[in-house]
């Protein structure tokens, strides 16, 4: 984020421990525990809804209602009555949205390279794809589940991990454009878990005297987990979608443990078609092979063309982006302001937030139903 545009000018949460710590961390000016108080009297102009899911809704229509603009950490909403309230309500106002997540977006120029070669033909007619989101592979014993937060990832309106790991789908109509329908099969597959308990964030807060040392998830998973909680959401949905381009394709989501060999992969997005082929991940960011070597930019050894991760250089302290590479949180936030200041659409806008969470919360009405979903909305990419 650009500092000199923009200033951090107040900071809520219900305790004040942690919006203390944020403003010794971070340069808050005010700080607040009721959200209600700070959009009543604090002078902003954006607000950053960075809470659990079960409160996006609600705190996002208190915000664009008093004219703010506002970026959405993800989900956008958990059900689509939900969503599209948010929407008109942003419509109405006039005001900029962002909804997270922003990564694998045209936000990122590499991705905005892999869906205009997609759309050149590299790949002929698109057949099929498959993608595993499973989350990380380290988390222990656990089943790979979240380590902590109850109300962002178990409780019954967190929408559960389907609602996560939106990065899916996010991912899927990046690359390949709308989605017209999904017939899905979702569960509660393991109820019963450990989480670290909540005031071991109060803790670890105090102890951070540096802003690049104040990611909590470095030192969490690694922490005693003592608090059993129960899975009240979806925590594994298998879903197949069918695309505007014809093609269809499967997406599973869930939080299990599932190490692999090592260069096997972990259930990258691959897509296959009448004249190529699209993976992402082995090293790379993305890699075509095609029968059309003319559509493309260059052709290796090998015979792929091979889109780099961003060269990255260590250290590397959260939030701080290494040097060059694509970090969401702060590209998104960057964004934002800057399209405030030059009056222009966001990129990852409310009609994308509608789609992507349209894509969800139709594989959790198709499972309910036994029937396959028509989506309602759309996205031009």
């Amino acid at each position: 984020m650009d500092y000199e545009k923009a200033d951090l000018v107040a900071v809520c949460d219900r305790f004040e421990t942690r919006t203390a710590a944020c403003a010794r961390l971070f340069g808050a000016k005010e700080q607040y525990q009721d959200y209600d108080d700070m959009i009543d009297k604090a002078d902003i102009e954006a607000v950053l809804i960075l809470t659990a899911p079960g409160t996006h809704v609600s705190f996002t229509l208190k915000a664009v209602e008093a004219g703010k603009h506002v970026l959405i950490q993800k989900p956008m909403a958990t059900k689509m009555d939900d969503a599209r309230a948010i929407a008109a309500a942003i419509r109405k106002a006039g005001v900029k949205a962002i909804v997270d997540p922003s990564s694998s977006t045209a936000l990122d120029s590499k991705f905005a390279e892999v869906r205009e070669l997609v759309k050149k033909g590299v790949l002929g007619d698109i057949l099929w794809f498959s993608l595993g989101s499973a989350g990380p592979t380290t988390y222990g014993p656990s089943l790979g589940m979240n380590p902590y937060g109850q109300a962002a990832f178990y409780d019954e309106d967190s929408g559960g991990f389907l609602f996560d790991l939106p990065y899916a789908p996010t991912l899927i109509a990046s690359a390949l454009g709308a989605c017209t329908s999904v017939a899905a099969e979702t569960k509660i597959a393991v109820r019963d878990h450990k989480i670290v308990p909540e005031e071991e964030y109060d803790t670890f807060l105090a102890q951070v005297t540096d802003p690049h040392d104040a990611n909590y998830w470095d030192v969490v998973v690694d922490l005693p987990r003592t608090q059993p909680v129960k899975m009240e959401a979806v925590d594994d949905a298998y879903s197949l979608y069918t695309m505007a381009n014809g093609s269809h394709g499967t997406c599973h989501v869930g939080r299990t443990y599932h190490p692999v060999l090592p260069k096997t992969g972990g259930g990258s997005l691959q897509i296959f078609g009448t004249e190529g082929n699209l993976l992402f991940g082995a090293g790379y960011m993305a890699s075509f092979i095609s029968t059309r070597k003319d559509l493309l930019p260059s052709v290796e050894e090998d015979g792929w063309y091979h889109i780099y991760p961003r060269k990255t250089e260590p250290p590397y302290k959260w939030p701080q982006p290494a040097k060059g590479s694509f970090n969401y949180y702060h590209e998104s936030t960057k964004h934002l302001v800057e399209c405030i200041l030059a009056d222009r659409e966001p990129i990852v806008n409310v009609d994308w937030g509608l789609h992507i969470t349209e894509m969800m919360a139709g594989a959790i009405e198709s499972s309910r139903t036994g029937k396959r979903y028509e989506m309602t909305t759309t996205i031009t990419t």
